[in-house]
């Protein structure tokens, strides 16, 4: 199994909290909650040896279109490659079974839109914890 590194989007209303301790807290529930229910679009995902941090900038150039953006970083085989659905999928059943963590999330303030936008990373708890 090779780590990669899946990006998602979301465009509905999505403010983290802005005490530290509570958004640590919250935020892993929230982004389950819009998982299950399918409001987060995958819209990339790559090797993360190979992951060039400038391709994300695609999706944080305009917070009225992608009000959060989510990376999880995390080991795929094979069989949770077969097509988007199940790439989807399997970042899904890591949230749900507590196989990642809360790397970090903030909120990217664009002063000149007057918008907030969530960007929020997970990574494998193995991976974090090294």
């Amino acid at each position: 199994m090779h780590n990669y590194t899946m990006t998602f989007t979301y465009d509905g209303e999505f403010d983290l909290p802005d005490d530290e301790a509570e958004r640590n807290r919250d935020v892993p529930a929230m982004v389950l909650e819009k998982m299950e229910t399918h409001k987060f679009q995958l819209v990339d995902f790559n090797l993360t040896e190979n992951y060039d941090r400038e391709h994300s900038k695609v999706y944080i150039n305009d917070p009225f279109i992608h009000r959060a953006v989510l990376e999880i970083r995390l080991d795929l085989a094979i069989k949770d490659m077969k097509n988007r659905e199940a790439i989807f999928n399997r970042c899904l059943e890591a949230l749900q079974q507590d196989e990642v963590c809360l790397d970090y999330a903030f909120e990217n303030d664009d002063k000149q839109k007057g918008m907030l936008q969530s960007i929020i990373i997970f990574d494998a708890k193995e991976k974090a914890q090294a």
